[in-house]
């Protein structure tokens, strides 16, 4: 059976994307795009705009404002679709499938690629961190409101993409990143890929491998990139089962600082102590926070244990 996405993509008509970038074009100058606005630079028969704009708010792709001026916003899902319209005009993507993860900072679909090849697309959200926290502790977050969630998605976008092209290139253990639109970042599929906070059994030896790799591409994002993932925990990793062995791969990195930044050593500190930890307490690895900690710093050559 079809995604919700992937119907709405079948439903939607030339008239309906031509209101939906319209409204997206007004964003960064309005909460919710006045209806004069929208009318004017559409350029659509009356007829044809009320038959557009009862349909995207039917399918809830757009909100209206509440009050005595008449306004349109774009809804998470009204952004969704342009991203995956755009995608698949530019020949990234076939077909989407289903949701494969949801939460507040992200749905991630299965989808199809040209030659047949699984990946997926991650359309970016608001994110789960406090957005004062993320203000007051990333730069790049300055001056942005929560009037700005559309746009805000979209620079999470932005940012993850071209961070992952950065550390894929450096040997870093991140997803393939294929491509990019809008709020949405197109990665290649893990196969057998289980999150690290489900706790997949795993010997002693396999841990300390998947901990050493973790520590690794800590290592390469700080040294070699220059960035600190920020927000590192056992809900940012994944296990993958392969060729009789496992290995580590880390996502989730839009809201990276860079190293040159004030909170960059508070927020690289917090992620090694963190997972350290975590590996000590769930499969018994014994490993001193302040040596992983000058390993990722690049005053130890080698991590341990």
């Amino acid at each position: 059976m079809p995604s919700r996405l992937s119907r709405i993509l079948q439903e939607l008509e030339d008239d309906d994307y031509r209101v939906l970038r319209v409204i997206e074009r007004n964003l960064s100058r309005y909460e919710y795009v006045p209806v004069e606005v929208v009318e004017r630079q559409a350029r659509l028969p009356p007829s044809r705009m009320l038959r557009s704009i009862r349909r995207l708010s039917d399918l809830k792709l757009i909100r209206r404002t509440l009050g005595t001026l008449i306004g349109y916003t774009l809804t998470y899902t009204g952004l969704d679709v342009l991203a995956a319209r755009a995608l698949m005009a530019k020949g990234v993507i076939e077909e989407f499938g289903d949701v494969i993860g949801a939460g507040k900072e992200s749905d991630v679909y299965l989808a199809v690629a040209p030659g047949g090849r699984r990946v997926v697309v991650k359309f970016h959200r608001e994110g789960k961190a406090p957005f004062h926290r993320i203000r007051r502790t990333r730069s790049f977050a300055a001056g942005m409101t929560r009037r700005s969630l559309i746009l805000w998605a979209k620079l999470l976008g932005e940012r993850e993409f071209k961070v992952l092209v950065e550390l894929h290139s450096r040997g870093a253990r991140v997803p393939e990143p294929i491509a990019w639109n809008r709020h949405a970042v197109v990665q290649g599929y893990v196969e057998g890929a289980v999150e690290l906070y489900r706790q997949p059994p795993l010997g002693e030896e396999e841990a300390i491998r998947v901990l050493r790799q973790i520590l690794e591409t800590v290592r390469i994002a700080f040294q070699d990139v220059g960035v600190v993932h920020g927000d590192l925990s056992e809900y940012n990793v994944l296990v993958v089962y392969r060729d009789g062995g496992v290995d580590a791969v880390v996502i989730d990195w839009p809201q990276y600082v860079y190293a040159s930044e004030p909170h960059a050593e508070e927020l690289l500190k917090r992620d090694v102590y963190y997972i350290v930890r975590f590996f000590r307490s769930k499969y018994g690895v014994r490993v001193d926070e302040g040596e992983a900690l000058a390993y990722v710093r690049g005053e130890r050559g080698e991590p341990p244990p």
